[in-house]
């Protein structure tokens, strides 16, 4: 009798035991597991890749590229999200001014396709962050040489809080530049402003109309004490030379004998 019992109560925990390592100390199953973790790799992969490379060129874009008769081609391109873009092109070496064209280009697939009154003059590709050249009026460029017709993606001057409470002001154009630094605001119906950190005072004279020229537009007035302020803003690619940042407009003051170069902003462009 003693041995039956001795068996049940043998039985009994035996069918226990088995039952709370099959429920509770039973091993998760991985797949479950490596499912969840693969997705959201993914996820977190493509999301950084989608702020990291562009798919269609807008912007600017820069490189320096292979020159016979030069030390080397500076290309700056700015696309726009219109299909138009304006290239500038700068012989470096040569002490000549900057070549500029504009035109449309449109996307063919995996390449962009750049016009020039409605004629193709070039081909681009994207690799990662860079536009690699691979056409120029009809010659192909060799992929072994791909790396020497990069252009880099370049930062577009950002409109800033202090500029986009200057224009709530009235200001429709804003420069500035360095050594020393400069600024300076264009109010088109009221006056001109031009402060020079050098300076205790900014200069404040009435508006007067500016004179336009084929390549530039001109504010020349006189100031209080009878001394010529000169500002012209030509639409050339500018860089502050602080930050990495490219501007769509150069701009010159003349004071006192000295001349002042940077970079401008125009609100207003109409």
């Amino acid at each position: 009798m003693k041995a039956v019992l001795f068996l049940l109560v043998v039985i009994v925990l035996g069918a226990g035991i088995y039952y709370y390592v099959s429920v509770y100390q039973a091993p998760k199953p991985l797949a479950q597991t490596t499912t969840v973790t693969d997705t959201l790799r993914i996820v977190r992969d493509s999301i950084i890749n989608a702020k990291a490379y562009d798919t269609i060129p807008l912007g600017f874009y820069q490189g320096m590229l292979p020159c016979k008769t030069c030390e080397g081609l500076q290309r700056t391109i700015l696309f726009s999200d219109d299909g138009h873009y304006k290239m500038e092109e700068l012989s470096w070496g040569k002490g000549s001014v900057s070549k500029r064209t504009e035109g449309t280009w449109e996307k063919d697939k995996s390449k962009f396709l750049l016009y020039l009154n409605d004629k193709m003059v070039s081909q681009y590709r994207f690799v990662k962050d860079s536009l690699i050249n691979i056409e120029n009026y009809g010659t192909r460029i060799p992929d072994s040489m791909s790396r020497q017709y990069a252009l880099f993606k370049k930062n577009t001057a950002p409109e800033n809080p202090a500029w986009n409470k200057k224009r709530s002001e009235g200001v429709d154009i804003i420069g500035s530049g360095s050594d020393p630094f400069w600024n300076v605001e264009i109010d088109d119906r009221k006056f001109i402003l031009f402060k020079v950190a050098t300076a205790e005072k900014p200069i404040i004279v009435p508006i007067e109309k500016p004179i336009s020229t084929k390549d530039s537009t001109v504010y020349s007035v006189i100031t209080e004490a009878g001394i010529v302020l000169k500002i012209s803003i030509a639409p050339k690619f500018c860089s502050d030379g602080v930050s990495d940042h490219i501007y769509e407009n150069k701009m010159n003051v003349w004071y006192k004998g000295q001349m002042y170069k940077g970079c401008a902003v125009i609100f207003n462009k109409n």
